[in-house]
């Protein structure tokens, strides 16, 4: 064999090392990077649409439109130490099957009515898991600060101004005291 022949073989078969990885991507895994939690597409999607009902869509973008759902993955983890990030796991993981229970279909499948029902009446109910309780608490308060923090409200809903806000140099005086 000549070296040529031999050279081309070992970078074909580097190259092919190199892309190998990107052909073996998992389709079923999160379409966000995360380092501590591990949760599926279908999850993920489940946790869009948890966000949508707490901020839907009407004449304004709702949360799926601006992608909070991904915000919420990234607060869940990296601001949350460990027992905390099992606990929000737990509590994803017993929304469906509560769903199941108390309204007869998945949360993904029910009308937004009846979503709106079952969320009033987990934070009401006593008897709920206490896991489902706080994922359902904790991801209603990032939805809502990733909302009011998002570039759409900053730019389009609200104007940010910085404190003190604008300067008027002139301002007609109508009345002398």
């Amino acid at each position: 064999m000549t070296r040529r022949i031999w050279i081309k073989k070992v970078l074909i078969a580097g190259g092919g090392v190199l892309i190998l990885p990107a052909c073996m991507s998992d389709e079923g895994a999160s379409s966000v990077e995360l380092l501590n939690i591990r949760i599926t597409a279908k999850e993920e999607l489940l946790l869009a649409e948890l966000a949508e009902t707490i901020i839907p869509a009407t004449n304004t973008f709702g949360a799926k439109a601006l992608n909070l759902h991904h915000f919420v993955l990234k607060m869940f983890d990296d601001c949350y130490d460990k027992p905390e990030q099992v606990k929000l796991t737990n509590g994803w993981k017993q929304l469906n099957p509560y769903a199941e229970k108390y309204a007869e279909s998945v949360f993904e499948k029910l009308k937004t009515e009846q979503k709106l029902t079952l969320l009033r009446e987990l934070s009401k109910n006593d008897i709920a898991p206490e896991d489902l309780k706080f994922f359902l608490k904790e991801t209603r308060r990032w939805v809502i600060k990733g909302f009011e923090t998002s570039e759409y409200v900053m730019t389009k809903l609200i104007p940010y101004e910085m404190v003190p806000g604008r300067f008027h140099g002139f301002f007609p005086i109508t009345k002398a005291i």
